[in-house]
């Protein structure tokens, strides 16, 4: 049996960050212009980005079309950023909550 030998793709936080801001700043003037002040959970590799009133709402949502990723997290049209990872938590009735663990900057 053949064994892929390959290491997992590094993680690069600062690499993510760019990339992301780059992504949210081609679709910012869009953003601002019709969802002020909520949140939005963006994906840079797929060019995707999910909604909400709130920051919960928004990464819920992009947590249902793909479960195992990380996202950049924004208050659309506010000054002040803030950096979020989650993970999924499995019930015993096989159902999904989130865990969030927030840090201002």
């Amino acid at each position: 049996m053949e064994q892929n030998n390959q290491q997992p793709k590094q993680f690069n936080i600062e690499e993510f960050t760019r990339k992301s801001k780059e992504y949210y700043n081609k679709i910012k003037p869009k953003l601002e212009s019709e969802y002020k002040g909520k949140y939005v959970a963006l994906d840079f590799e797929t060019e995707n980005y999910w909604i909400g009133e709130t920051a919960t709402e928004a990464l819920a949502e992009a947590k249902k079309a793909f479960p195992n990723k990380l996202f950049y997290l924004v208050q659309i049209s506010s000054p002040a950023t803030f950096s979020i990872q989650s993970k999924v938590i499995r019930s015993i009735l096989n159902q999904n909550s989130y865990g969030f663990n927030w840090r201002n900057r």
